[in-house]
């Protein structure tokens, strides 16, 4: 986005009331002792079929709609429709220093993700790195493969069922939006206690 219309944005969504993930009821996505996140209510773009504002919203999320309007034939092809045919929903998510995502893989019937990063600076320091597993793509749970650490919930992958190890990261620094095709595994690094009072910020969402 243009620096002008990104600073409206970050304004705006910085205002927004804000929930912690598991106040009302716990996404197991997040692991107990890996913190979690404050996020808002959702944004839609198309008919969602999802509660809260559809786009036009009247308000400066509709620049950032715009500007990925802007980019329909890239987002067609990256998620596999037509143009006429996108459909997704957003929310603005804060993670403060000590938080992270574990190991996952996004449940339920997408096409792709997204994440745009709306902060002011990113340090290469302050990690918040999304991480992703490039060569297992799926994760087939098998006997055994449950995070011991946890002993009172049902059970997490742990992260050794990446066999090789291997993947890429991506710093979230302002103004990058990332895609992510469905059925990736991947995670958000711990942000760290040098960001201080910085929280790693950005608009999430998910191609439907």
């Amino acid at each position: 986005m243009e620096p002008d219309a990104l600073r409206t944005l970050h304004d705006h969504v910085k205002r927004e009331t804000f929930f912690y993930e598991n106040a009302f009821e716990w996404n197991r996505v997040w692991h107990p002792l890996e913190g979690q996140a404050l996020v808002t209510g959702p944004k839609s773009y198309g008919d969602t079929e999802r509660p809260g504002a559809r786009y036009p919203t009247e308000t400066p999320y509709d620049l950032f709609f715009q500007t990925m309007e802007r980019h329909s034939a890239m987002i067609a092809e990256l998620v596999g429709c037509s143009e006429a045919a996108i459909r997704y929903v957003v929310a603005a998510y804060l993670y403060r220093a000590g938080w992270s995502l574990p190991w996952h893989d996004d449940a339920g019937d997408y096409r792709g993700a997204f994440a745009f990063y709306i902060h002011d600076e990113w340090k290469a320091n302050w990690g918040g790195e999304l991480m992703i597993l490039t060569e297992e793509r799926l994760f087939e749970p098998r006997e055994g493969a449950i995070d011991l650490g946890f002993k009172q919930g049902a059970g997490f992958p742990q992260p050794a069922f990446a066999q090789h190890g291997k993947g890429e990261f991506v710093m979230p620094f302002p103004n990058r939006i990332v895609f992510m095709r469905r059925a990736l595994i991947h995670a958000i690094n711990r942000v760290s206690p040098l960001a201080g009072e910085n929280m790693r910020f950005s608009l999430s969402g998910f191609f439907l």
